[in-house]
This record gives structure tokens, C-alpha cells and sequence, in this order.
């Protein structure tokens, strides 16, 4: 992978993480940065690391973008799960506390 797709991959892991957010209760603060990052490995790990079934769909710069979209999207999303787990809610208003 070139710089061209660590690029890629880290903005589709920041739109993936922001996106999360928007999905059920709403997080407050900053705390879709975890999401993100979840996303990144989980796209790195979708596009790179799986073998020949990371191979298939369009490529950019080294980044396999169909493996690396569920990738992160899977990933992303059991971050985001466990971080909303995580996250202590003010039972008057729904908040993180």
C-alpha cells in the first residue's frame, strides 16, 4: 500500500468512525475518534491481512476498497458497541455523564 492508500484509509476510517455517531443515541465529545481508529485497523485488516479473499473489487493505491469498507465497518461497529457499552449515561437524560 502507498501513500495514496494509507490516505484513503484513513479518511474512509474517520467518515466510517464520524457516521457511527449519527447511528442510536447520539455520543457527545470525541469519543467516535475510538470508532475511527477501530475502523482503520478493521479496513487495514479487511484490505491487507485476509489473503486471497482480500483481493477482489477495486484497488487504489495498494488499498483494496470493497474488503476494506466491510472491514471497517465490521470492526468499526463492535468499537462502537463497546464504547457505547463503556460510556456511563446519565439515566435523566440519556447523556454520558
Amino acid at each position: 500500500m502507498d501513500t495514496l492508500g494509507i490516505a484513503i484509509l484513513i479518511v474512509g476510517a474517520l467518515v466510517v468512525g464520524w457516521a457511527y455517531r449519527f447511528a442510536g443515541e447520539n455520543q457527545e465529545g470525541f469519543l467516535w475518534l475510538v470508532t475511527a481508529i477501530g475502523s482503520g485497523v478493521g479496513g487495514f485488516i479487511g484490505s491487507e491481512s485476509l489473503g486471497g479473499a482480500s483481493t477482489w473489487g477495486p484497488e487504489t493505491g495498494g488499498l483494496f476498497l470493497l474488503p476494506a469498507l466491510i472491514g471497517a465497518a465490521v470492526v468499526g461497529g463492535i468499537v462502537e458497541w463497546v464504547v457505547r457499552q463503556a460510556t456511563p449515561k446519565n439515566r435523566a437524560h440519556g447523556q454520558p455523564v
